[in-house]
């Protein structure tokens, strides 16, 4: 038995289309068409004419970290990574659990059907545990770092670093249906020694798989990079084979143009970050100029211990307007352009392109449902400029299709008791908080 999804508008070709039915067997678009003679046979679905758009897309995040959120406000980025490092280290396992499950739900309910997730050194199995619960799809990285970036940060040998990203790696890739999968990851160049990249990107062609990290996000940290390197941190990760079309970038911030040229020569996916880059004073990435010079931007809601939002709406609305009055152009991070990044673009980075991103026969069931018409979009000809410039996730998200599974159904969880969730991880943050209040 499938599912048809009936009396869809889908956002299709700069356009919405008439009503449609959409049936989905397995995780899988099997058939778009106007109805289906035997819809007795599956679960039906009726949206009643609301609009019928791919699922959202967060690039990066830390989802472990919602338990950190309102405990490291109103610090600056050097400040903060001195207290993230041990984040992980102060909470038990439950803790962990619940804190990744929050705010993976929190991301569902605004949309976001798939996740570039990047563990610290942490416990994997809460963590992990904690995602495929909440339904979404993730692709998963576990930051290695060899070097000292700072006076907290947790050092590892160069081999012990390589053999737990390897471990990692065949333990989870491809787990839960495929639902699970995962890239190589190191948590920036100013924590990592040239040998250790050079050997994860080795690994990284080995399986077939990409890098996914942060790259040029503080101007300390920035310049450090090229004390070491005496050239900038992009310009130090192309020296070192680490940009490519299987490369994720987060922040890039503190770059220059020819920097930025690199990017885009090289096909590297950025995320940008907005929320986070604002509140930890990272500084306003130059993303304008990234996305005049072709690269592929993408959006991310970072941490709630930094961004303090998992709403990627949000995030990506922020972003346009920052990167408008930051180029004092109007016509930069327009809302087509945006919507791109959280669809397409965002595909593209997660390497997932023929896979999620659209709805399209033999692609991935990861769709959303918004309500249709509302306040903010009144009529289909302004659909997509008020969808990113005027609405939140909460609100005009109505129901959540991942792989095919109908896991937010008229904007309540069909699966999971969110009142229990939110209790149970409520007496647990109380109980532990302290700990990270004490640093």
């Amino acid at each position: 038995m499938g599912l048809i999804i009936k009396n869809a508008r889908i956002y299709e070709n700069r356009k919405l289309s008439g009503k449609k039915s959409i049936l989905v067997e397995g995780n899988k678009i099997v058939k778009i068409d106007h109805n289906f003679s035997d819809e007795n046979k599956h679960k039906i679905l009726d949206i009643s004419g609301r609009i019928l758009i791919p699922g959202l897309i967060d690039c990066h995040t830390h989802l472990y970290q919602t338990f950190g959120r309102g405990l490291m406000d109103d610090l600056h980025i050097t400040k903060w990574l001195e207290i993230i490092w041990q984040f992980p280290h102060l909470f038990s396992e439950e803790a962990l659990y619940y804190s990744t499950l929050l705010g993976a739900m929190e991301a569902i309910k605004s949309g976001t059907t798939a996740v570039g997730e990047l563990l610290g050194e942490s416990a994997e199995d809460p963590i992990i545990q904690g995602l495929m619960d909440s339904g979404i799809r993730a692709v998963v990285g576990k930051m290695e770092n060899d070097y000292p970036e700072g006076e907290n940060t947790p050092v590892k040998s160069t081999q012990d670093c390589l053999n737990d990203s390897k471990q990692f790696f065949n333990r989870w890739h491809g787990k839960y249906d495929d639902r699970l999968k995962v890239k190589f990851s190191f948590a920036g160049l100013p924590a990592c020694t040239d040998i250790l990249i050079k050997k994860l990107i080795k690994l990284a062609k080995e399986f077939g798989v990409g890098i996914h990290t942060h790259a040029a996000e503080g101007r300390e940290s920035t310049n450090q990079v090229r004390k070491r390197f005496n050239k900038g941190e992009i310009s130090a990760l192309n020296e070192l084979g680490a940009l490519g079309s299987s490369t994720q970038l987060a922040h890039v911030i503190w770059v220059d143009n020819e920097e930025i040229k690199l990017l885009a020569q090289t096909g590297t996916s950025v995320i940008h970050c907005p929320y986070t880059n604002c509140k930890v004073t990272d500084g306003i990435s130059p993303m304008y100029k990234m996305q005049k010079a072709g690269v592929n931007i993408t959006i991310g809601c970072d941490g709630g211990a930094s961004s303090s939002n998992y709403d990627i709406l949000s995030e990506a609305r922020l972003g346009s307007m920052l990167q408008k009055v930051f180029s004092m152009d109007e016509n930069i991070f327009n809302a087509l352009s945006v919507y791109d990044m959280l669809t397409i673009n965002g595909a593209r980075a997660l390497n997932l392109e023929a896979e999620i991103g659209r709805i399209k026969e033999g692609y991935k069931a990861d769709m959303i449902v918004l309500e249709y018409p509302t306040s903010k979009i009144l009529s289909e000809d302004v659909f997509v400029n008020n969808f990113i410039y005027s609405c939140s996730g909460n609100e005009v998200v109505r129901d959540v299709i991942i792989d095919g599974q109908l896991i937010v159904n008229n904007h309540n969880f069909v699966y999971i008791n969110e009142d229990n969730i939110l209790n149970n991880a409520r007496e647990i943050f109380l109980k532990e908080k302290g700990k990270l209040i004490a640093i």
